[in-house]
């Protein structure tokens, strides 16, 4: 275990991503609640103290990787819609395939975004970082409520209210990811791309005209 403090920004910077690693490790093991600083900090060979020389407690740590996954999945979302079509129903269709791909390539990050600090009551009475957060949750909603918004003015999507339908559909979206999280699709033997596949084809014929 390091004990002799960082001299450089390099070696600080290089401890905050050590801390940063080890704990998106044991959270995504343990859940929020599971976890304690010194796993962290024994999983990333450094002492307790040098913890809070970077955070301020293990709901930061928390709320960093959080943002830090959101930032992930933005990029990833974006690099989707890059593709040049001019309707919008295969535009939907590459932000839900690129939401999907995020959870299977990054399950460490969706975990702690979505699932690890559920029902933690002192979780939620700290804010640190909450707006932050909020933002970054909101412009990707703003993302989906634009092409939507966009597909109903140009006649391609039935007129509905564009930012209630975005909402909406993410958390259809999050329903069946977390049938996966639960272990359901096992038992009910489908497996999570197929319904991932009819999702999209459900709310994609709800929206055509």
């Amino acid at each position: 275990m390091e004990k002799q403090r960082a001299r450089t920004t390099e070696e600080k910077e290089l401890r905050k991503i050590k801390l940063l690693s080890s704990a998106k490790k044991i959270f995504s093991e343990y859940g929020f609640q599971g976890t304690k600083i010194t796993m962290i900090t024994e999983n990333a060979g450094l002492s307790p103290a040098a913890f809070y020389l970077y955070f301020k407690n293990k709901i930061e740590i928390y709320r960093i990787l959080s943002i830090e996954g959101t930032e992930l999945l933005t990029k990833m979302v974006e690099k989707a819609l890059s593709i040049k079509v001019k309707k919008c129903a295969p535009r939907i269709k590459a932000l839900a395939e690129a939401y999907f791909g995020f959870f299977q390539k990054e399950r460490a990050y969706y975990d702690i975004i979505t699932v690890h600090h559920l029902g933690q009551k002192d979780f939620f009475q700290n804010m640190n970082l909450v707006p932050q957060l909020e933002k970054q949750s909101l412009d990707l909603l703003k993302i989906l409520a634009m092409i939507i918004e966009e597909g109903i003015n140009s006649g391609e999507f039935k007129k509905l209210n564009a930012w209630k339908t975005a909402v909406t559909l993410w958390g259809m979206m999050d329903g069946v990811l977390l049938m996966e999280v639960r272990k359901t699709t096992g038992y009910i033997d489908l497996d999570i791309k197929s319904l991932t596949a009819q999702f999209q084809l459900l709310c994609l014929e709800a929206l055509k005209k």
